[in-house]
């Protein structure tokens, strides 16, 4: 029985051995693998963040160019609004200011769509192009101090139009602002 005892103690032992190794050996490749996943994880997230890093210079380049746009075309449609000259003086006057002004209106929405045009929504550059036509074909209607009907009616379009596309830009570099 001794005997029994010594060889069933001998092969646990043996196998005792045998699976402090085994499990000795699993622990190290087990925190080998887990090492090397979250290395691999690391080096995604990090191209990630560095994606977005990328991203937001970009939205932030484009943010300050509308920005600056939407400020300059404030700027340029009060350039173009008439001076408030006689207690009665009404749009239809103003209008008639403002289609003097053809020319002159016609070179500067020229100008600054050459310079901000890049930073728009095609509908805002469709209602810039609309203004600058108006602009240049009516220019030709005034010959005197009188403005006829149609030049005042399209100095109000132009004006409507202007005020459109401010909305617009204001819009969306306000909408950008807030998020």
């Amino acid at each position: 029985m001794d005997e029994i005892f010594k060889i069933s103690a001998a092969i646990l032992s043996s196998l005792g051995g045998g699976v402090l190794i085994v499990g000795a050996f699993t622990k190290w490749l087990g925190d080998l693998w887990a090492t090397r996943l979250i290395q691999s994880e690391k080096k995604k997230l990090d191209e990630e963040i560095e994606s977005y890093k990328i991203k937001l210079k970009k939205s932030e380049f484009l943010f300050q160019k509308e920005f600056e746009a939407a400020s300059e075309l404030v700027a340029l449609i009060r350039s173009f609004l008439p001076t408030y000259n006689h207690p009665q003086m009404d749009w239809y006057e103003a209008f008639d200011e403002i289609a003097h002004d053809f020319n002159k209106i016609e070179l500067k929405l020229d100008g600054y769509l050459s310079k901000h045009g890049a930073v728009f929504k095609e509908n805002v550059v469709d209602l810039l192009c609309t203004c600058i036509a108006i602009a240049g074909e009516n220019k030709f209607l005034i010959t005197s101090q009188d403005v006829s009907k149609v030049a005042n009616d399209a100095a109000r379009k132009l004006y409507e139009n202007l005020k459109e596309a401010e909305k617009i830009v204001l819009q969306q570099v306000h909408s950008q602002s807030s998020t």
